[in-house]
């Protein structure tokens, strides 16, 4: 085994860290390797670190670090019993990637491993990216969270007049349109296009009153994508990329099919057969409804998200945005018990493009992508400025995010 320590890291074959120091704890850890050697690498890692006086850090970090080395053991034991294709992990704390991990491969049969820049599908993730972009414009006084969505959209027209001219921004971004749970997903999912499925809502009928009650959609939280381009005068596409991706370094995201395809650094989609994970075609659907699901990224864009929405990177989002969108809007009661950790949820709500949820006696932002073959999970602990992000390449959970979850907070609450 060969250390080389340069500058600002320490590199082992494939698998690279920062280099401990007082302001810099603890390190991170990027492995492409199968995930057995990692556990070893940690642990060599860590002996020679105390052995140096240099490096030595606050007993908080210390603890941190070996919590990550244990979560690391425990990942892979899970990921390894279910025999997942492939998965990423990062974990973030005080706007600071500090884990980084990578299992298994792109595509089951062939040889090429998942690494830290290999692009996933993020499906609903996507949804935080559009409430987020809207809040900087709020934030900015383009336009305001109760504005009804008409102001922007004269065309819109829904099955009853009043809920026409009462939908507002904050109504679409919390499922609180009063439409019925996935209106027009089916449709979306044939490959109708987008306009002809918003000209369509007129002919839905209401389930409730705009407001009154939590109905999750895609087409309609899709209308977002139309409001931001009335509002700011460029396209939403591009704006996410100068707003968001650019600024935050996130060089491999996008928001197309044609962008996935075009990378060679993807994650294929696989689905349970019989005899195991197998690998299906990476199907379109969802990417004309670009905020509600239309966006690709690794986990490298993904760590550099989360530590965004932690506050790591208040220049380009101020933590008073993220703060309001993840304000509770609406109780989603059923929400609880969609989860195989549902025994640990108090409450739940949703906000503006993310669940919140009372978690034990925490509060945990929280949301779920899945797409055929993929999932993606993102959570984090605003009050204790930690969370992890995880893409897999099956459509699958592994229980990654509680087991990280309880970790932290049997250690540091």
């Amino acid at each position: 085994m060969i250390y080389s320590f340069q500058n600002v890291g320490c590199t082992w074959r494939t698998a690279t860290c920062h280099k401990p120091s007082a302001s810099d704890q603890p390190f991170i850890l990027i492995s492409p390797l199968p995930m057995y050697s990692v556990s070893f690498f940690i642990a060599a890692i860590l002996t020679l670190f105390s052995l140096i006086p240099a490096y030595a850090a606050d007993s908080t970090s210390v603890q941190f670090t070996h919590l990550l080395l244990r979560y690391d053991d425990a990942a892979e034991k899970s990921l390894g019993t279910n025999r997942a294709p492939g998965a990423a992990i990062a974990i973030v704390r005080d706007g600071r990637v500090v884990y980084i991990q990578c299992h298994g491969v792109r595509k089951v049969g062939e040889p090429e491993v998942i690494d830290q820049h290999t692009v996933f599908r993020i499906a609903s993730l996507s949804k935080g990216f559009a409430s987020v972009l809207a809040g900087l414009l709020v934030d900015e006084k383009k336009m305001n969270w109760d504005d009804p969505v008409v102001q922007y959209l004269p065309s819109l027209v829904l099955n009853d007049s009043i809920a026409t001219e009462h939908l507002t921004i904050r109504h679409i971004l919390s499922h609180t349109s009063g439409l019925p749970p996935y209106a027009y997903d089916d449709r979306l999912e044939a490959g109708m296009p987008m306009d002809f499925l918003i000209r369509s809502l007129r002919d839905v009928p209401m389930s409730c009153q705009v407001g009154n009650c939590y109905s999750y959609q895609n087409v309609v939280y899709s209308l977002i994508g139309d409001v931001i381009q009335a509002s700011s005068g460029v396209s939403y596409n591009r704006l996410l990329q100068a707003r968001i991706f650019k600024p935050l370094g996130m060089r491999t995201a996008s928001v197309s099919g044609t962008a996935l395809m075009a990378n060679d650094n993807r994650a294929s989609p696989h689905v349970r057969r019989r005899w195991g994970w197998t690998p299906t075609r990476i199907k379109m659907e969802y990417y004309n409804a670009l905020p509600a699901a239309g966006i690709n990224a690794s986990i490298t864009d993904m760590a550099q998200w989360l530590g965004a929405v932690l506050g790591g990177m208040p220049d380009v989002i101020p933590p008073r945005v993220i703060a309001k969108v993840s304000e509770p809007q609406i109780r989603t009661r059923r929400e609880r018990w969609r989860y195989a950790w549902w025994q640990r949820i108090r409450k739940a709500h949703y906000g503006m493009g993310w669940r919140i949820f009372k978690y034990t006696d925490e509060t945990l932002v929280f949301h779920s992508g899945g797409l055929r073959g993929f999932r993606a999970q993102i959570a984090f602990l605003p009050e204790h400025g930690v969370g992890i992000v995880i893409l897999i390449n099956a459509q699958k959970d592994y229980g990654l995010v509680p087991l990280f979850l309880d970790m932290y907070l049997k250690q540091f609450r």
